[in-house]
């Protein structure tokens, strides 16, 4: 799933909230560690990995600075396992953006139900 930003917000076109299923389930001991794979990827300015809760179900963020064409982006990344997949939830927005583009993540995470147990 892949939500975009509102033209009358912003006039990038790269920011957005991309919600997906990693093809291999991450064991959940492995899941910071996963998530600190995206240095390998050109990302710098790692958090530290912390906790969260997507409708009751515990999770690991981080944040970090992504290179982009024509300036830096930065993105939190989020995993989450259940029912035997692992969700990665990004959103990934220009670095000046990212303070607004927060709030509508959080509406995204606070509104989150399970469909399936």
């Amino acid at each position: 799933m892949l939500l975009i930003a509102p033209a009358s917000f912003t006039d990038r076109v790269n920011e957005h909230i991309d919600v997906s299923i990693v093809q291999q389930t991450v064991p959940s001991d492995a899941l910071g560690s996963y998530l600190e794979t995206v240095a390998q990827h050109g990302a710098t300015n790692l958090s530290p990995v912390q906790p969260f809760n997507l409708d009751h179900t515990a999770g690991l963020f981080i944040t970090y600075d992504l290179p982009a064409t024509g300036g830096m982006n930065k993105a939190q990344d989020m995993v989450v396992n259940h029912s035997n997949n692992t969700y990665d939830i990004v959103l990934n927005t220009s670095a000046a953006d990212f303070d607004q583009q927060l709030p509508a993540l959080q509406k995204v995470l606070n509104t989150w139900k399970w469909t399936a147990p």
